[in-house]
């Protein structure tokens, strides 16, 4: 679901609501125009927002909001709204990024571009990962395969080229997705990276990370971004390794519908 509020001078301010891994939860944003705020229009955003998630039956919205942002912070404080978590985004300056170590022995780094037959798998390795994600979503709903699909694989800022596969004696162990900010643009943002179990602590989120990075430089993107929960300390880490530098912290929310 998305929203456009309009004046005579044009979009004031949009909301949008989409599924979330959040069980019982729609993930909702709503954005006014600085000179446009207090005049009604983010609570008739959040009133629409509200009657899509009863509509889809679900009793609770969340989003993320700026850690300086104080005037929306205050808006959803005072909907009922509070904090439950903290995430760190870090961008990385793609040019300046050190991408010459080789993968830890025994692995093989492929694409989905050039390896679409493995898209089920790395599907089945997501399901398996996703759960043990430090995140807001602790009543984590697993995602169906169609809507992962369309997640990484389909849409203008699709990447499939530099969604990156590691490969052990034809078993996929792990997988990092990547995907444009726009169809045209040299932004991006790092999806999930997962390892499974088996295979941690062996330096392939690293390597999945650094050959997405050199992917991503091969398609034109000059900065990446990512986002990580502020108890996932060890993705946090290899981050900073990489060469990720800290943005503005986002203060995620969760909160209930308009009555």
């Amino acid at each position: 679901m998305c929203m456009g509020a309009d004046s005579e001078g044009g979009t004031v301010g949009i909301g949008v609501g989409r599924p979330s891994s959040l069980a019982g939860s729609l993930y909702a944003m709503a954005r006014v125009l600085p000179e446009q705020r207090r005049r009604g229009i983010g609570n008739a955003l959040y009133e629409a927002l509200s009657e899509h998630a009863r509509g889809r039956s679900l009793s609770s919205l969340w989003g993320r909001i700026d850690e300086d942002d104080e005037e929306s912070l205050r808006f959803a404080r005072n909907r009922g709204f509070s904090e439950v978590g903290r995430e760190h985004e870090v961008m990385l300056h793609v040019a300046d990024a050190d991408v010459s170590a080789e993968p830890p022995p025994g692995i093989e780094l492929v694409t989905l571009a050039e390896r679409p037959d493995l898209i089920r798998p790395v599907f089945e390795v997501d399901a398996e990962v996703a759960p043990d994600v430090p995140s807001l979503e602790q009543g984590h709903e697993p995602t169906t395969f169609e809507r992962w699909h369309a997640m990484y694989l389909e849409g203008p800022g699709a990447l499939p080229a530099a969604c990156v596969v590691a490969v052990a004696d034809g078993e996929v162990v792990g997988y990092t997705g990547l995907r444009r900010r726009g169809s045209t643009s040299p932004i991006a943002e790092n999806q999930l990276t997962a390892v499974r179990r088996p295979w941690r602590r062996r330096g392939i989120a690293t390597a999945l990370k650094r050959e997405q990075i050199a992917r991503a430089r091969e398609a034109g993107i000059e900065q990446i971004f990512t986002t990580n929960d502020e108890t996932n300390v060890g993705m946090r880490g290899v981050n900073a390794r990489l060469g990720y530098r800290p943005a503005p912290v986002k203060i995620l929310v969760s909160g209930p519908p308009s009555k």
